[in-house]
């Protein structure tokens, strides 16, 4: 599954590179509107006489961008407060459990509504309103590792000889959390390009002209009844390629891991 979804992201991004190559512009209007798939125009033309192609490739950068941003920053706080919280336990423990199990308790999307309505549109506004969402999967799994493993001898003889807490934390028990962190943000990148897409399809993406999959699956959504199907089927097919390529790897990833954390426990 790894080289299949491998191979789907690199093809997705030799098109973005390619349009950047070419020089391609998505903002270019003057071409005839609502074109269909030509030689000229092979994904067709919007209602404003943009061509498609470049639309639907160039939106890669934004899409991914996005994504990857909003990946980053779950990461980096959700595993970060779950492992001091998993390690001192007490009360700062059960409130950021608290805390975290409530947002969990939430749609992500939902959340990402919530926050990208109240900060207003842009790349790191819309990364950091879904970034929010996904911060409590982080923070669950570093938490329940350092609960797991805190305890163990090689934890105590590190602590005997005199090892800080944050050496304690970040060089002997974060490595062990590190396999599962990266399974999660491999299948949050593709739940993030739907996230985002989500949002732009709402109006509260990216502010236009900007070209996005979302914005412009929305926008060609009520132009299908005319006969109309590229402006949202392209974009469209590129959500759901992006999506299918991440999860693979995602997936891959996470079997090797439970493969390897089971021989780990067999051997012990």
């Amino acid at each position: 599954m790894i080289i299949a979804g491998t191979i789907i992201i690199v093809i997705v991004l030799a098109f973005d590179v390619y349009a950047h190559i070419v020089g391609l512009d998505p903002l270019v209007t003057g071409y005839q509107t609502l074109s269909p798939p030509s030689i000229e125009h092979v994904m067709g033309t919007d209602q404003l006489g943009r061509d498609l192609f470049s639309r639907v490739s160039l939106g890669t950068t934004f899409s991914l961008l996005v994504a990857f941003i909003s990946v980053i920053i779950s990461v980096s706080v959700g595993s970060i407060i779950g492992a001091l919280s998993g390690f001192f336990g007490g009360r700062i423990g059960q409130a950021t459990s608290l805390l975290f199990d409530a947002l969990y308790a939430l749609p992500s999307l939902l959340i990402a509504i919530l926050i990208a309505t109240m900060i207003g549109p842009g790349v790191v506004n819309t990364g950091l309103a879904i970034g929010i969402g996904y911060m409590p999967q982080y923070f669950r799994i570093v938490r329940g590792i350092i609960l797991s493993i805190k305890e163990r001898p090689f934890i105590e003889s590190a602590r005997a000889i005199g090892a800080g807490h944050g050496t304690l934390i970040f060089h002997h028990m974060m490595p062990y959390a590190i396999p599962s962190i990266i399974a999660i943000m491999t299948l949050n990148m593709g739940s993030g390009i739907v996230e985002v897409s989500s949002l732009g399809f709402l109006g509260l993406g990216l502010p236009p002209p900007t070209p996005e999959w979302g914005t412009d699956l929305g926008r060609g959504r009520d132009l299908i009844t005319a006969g109309a199907w590229w402006p949202s089927t392209f974009p469209g097919l590129a959500i759901v390629i992006s999506v299918l390529g991440f999860t693979l790897i995602g997936e891959g990833l996470d079997e090797i891991f439970r493969a390897t954390s089971t021989r780990k426990k067999e051997t012990f």
